[in-house]
């Protein structure tokens, strides 16, 4: 409030003008599965291999995160939002009288399964042995144990944690009212809470080959307006995998969500079979990091990929080929023609062929999910101020710079909504706006028309 009487110069200072609007992080990946090691049922930021280093490097065991991480790593870009649901108090097993094979030159034995517990008992023809006089386990998580002396017939007693303990309601998780924490997949939706944005990519691997997860991982990837990566189950052949679009399909492609994209089939790489949904994850944070989300990740070469579970057929000029009979059915797959290494291939999400709408491309779906939630995060500062022309115009300006900005399309319009009754919208505290804009799309085919004419042959008369 203004002093009532004052004899001289003041300056009181007004934000004028419209804000900018900041886009928001669309390279975040929500990676929910088993780990040996590692925090349970908390919501983990990790980027680097370091940070996934906490949730074990134990690959190839049966343990889904660390296999993941070392795919999702090998493209270096974005962050993710990682839930391990593996409980060693609760997804454990026994072991009683297995007998070591103990190295004669290092003295070092396995346990035949990793991940050990505390109880471990080794004994010697009978004879139980002294951890620390007699042995030392070396590593717990790899089950490693190197002994003193040689024994003579080794054998060993021990609880380990077992990832195939784990079941689907673990993964897909709940609200746990006596301890007012979520578990699972419903962790995820406190990324925005714990680190200011939500995940735009959903995957589990392995757990999404089940109907039952890859619909809860679709129904997680609706509530937070992103897209969830989902295989085809290991061994599906190219018949299944087709027939599973339609009703009388036997795996998890049968849906017309434009909140899925479906993948097939597995790869070969440098640690056997693979996820490709989890390799196109890492694609997906590689190329909206080095190009924008707007950006297709078809046609971009996988890493650390040398072969297919399935050989597919694939041309670029051939609307037969497998990779393409496979595209125009909504799934996305692997292309590997003469010279081009392994590449994913295709842009539709699961709504097509159902739906027509360009929605359907996944970079389409992703252009509208970044500007809408862009904007509804810049109407906050206004929110509760009264409704005025300066509102009004600081909105819609606001809004017009922000498209005009944006590389990720190529035109706009915005306008207060006309089809409300503004003055009964303005009275109830509504400001309606409607916004048009129309997102760059992948061009997907190129059509050459040839056309074989004498009509040229008149050019060696005139030269003559």
């Amino acid at each position: 409030m203004a002093a009532a009487f004052h004899h001289g110069s003041e300056t009181i200072r007004v934000d004028g003008g419209s804000s900018p609007v900041y886009t928001v992080d669309g390279a975040i990946t929500a990676i929910i599965g088993t780990a040996p090691t590692g925090a349970v049922n908390e919501l983990t930021l990790c980027q680097s291999k370091k940070d996934f280093a906490r949730f074990g490097t134990l690959t190839g065991k049966g343990f889904t995160l660390p296999d993941a991480a070392n795919i999702f790593t090998r493209y270096q870009s974005g962050i993710a939002y990682v839930v391990n649901v593996c409980d060693p108090s609760k997804h454990k097993s026994g072991v009683s009288g297995e007998a070591l094979t103990v190295d004669p030159d290092t003295l070092i034995a396995y346990t035949a399964h990793p991940a050990l517990q505390d109880d471990v008992v080794i004994n010697d023809n009978g004879a139980p042995l002294q951890q620390g006089r007699d042995y030392t386990i070396v590593d717990a998580i790899t089950g490693e144990i190197r002994f003193k002396t040689k024994p003579t017939a080794p054998t060993a007693d021990y609880s380990y944690t077992d990832p195939s303990k784990v079941t689907e309601a673990d993964i897909i998780g709940a609200y746990v009212g006596s301890t007012g924490k979520r578990t699972g997949m419903e962790l995820v939706t406190e990324g925005f809470n714990r680190f200011g944005a939500d995940a735009k990519i959903v995957i589990a691997p392995e757990f999404d080959q089940t109907a039952t997860c890859a619909a809860a991982l679709t129904i997680l990837a609706e509530k937070l307006n992103a897209i969830a990566y989902i295989d085809a189950p290991k061994g599906t052949n190219l018949s299944q995998a087709l027939t599973g679009r339609g009703n009388l399909g036997g795996i998890n492609f049968n849906t017309s969500s434009d909140r899925a994209q479906l993948f097939f089939p597995h790869v070969i790489g440098l640690l056997g079979i693979e996820s490709l949904a989890t390799h196109a994850a890492g694609l997906r944070m590689k190329t909206d990091v080095e190009n924008g989300y707007w950006f297709s990740i078809s046609n971009r070469e996988l890493q650390g990929v040398t072969g297919l579970e399935v050989g597919l057929t694939a041309r670029v000029d051939d609307p037969q080929s497998e990779t393409n009979r496979l595209n125009e059915k909504g799934i996305t797959t692997v292309f590997n023609s003469y010279g081009t290494g392994y590449r994913l291939w295709g842009n539709r999400l699961a709504c097509f062929p159902t739906v027509s709408h360009i929605k359907n491309f996944e970079t389409a779906q992703r252009t509208g999910d970044v500007i809408d939630e862009s904007l509804r995060r810049f109407d906050l500062q206004y929110m509760d101020l009264p409704i005025d022309q300066a509102l009004l115009d600081c909105l819609l300006e606001g809004y017009r710079t922000y498209f005009g900005t944006l590389k990720s399309i190529v035109g706009f319009s915005v306008e207060l909504d006309h089809d409300y009754d503004l003055a009964d919208a303005f009275s109830k505290g509504q400001v309606p706006i409607v916004y048009e804009y129309t997102p760059k799309l992948p061009m997907e085919r190129a059509t050459n028309t040839s056309v074989m004419t004498r009509k040229y042959l008149a050019n060696l008369v005139s030269s003559s």
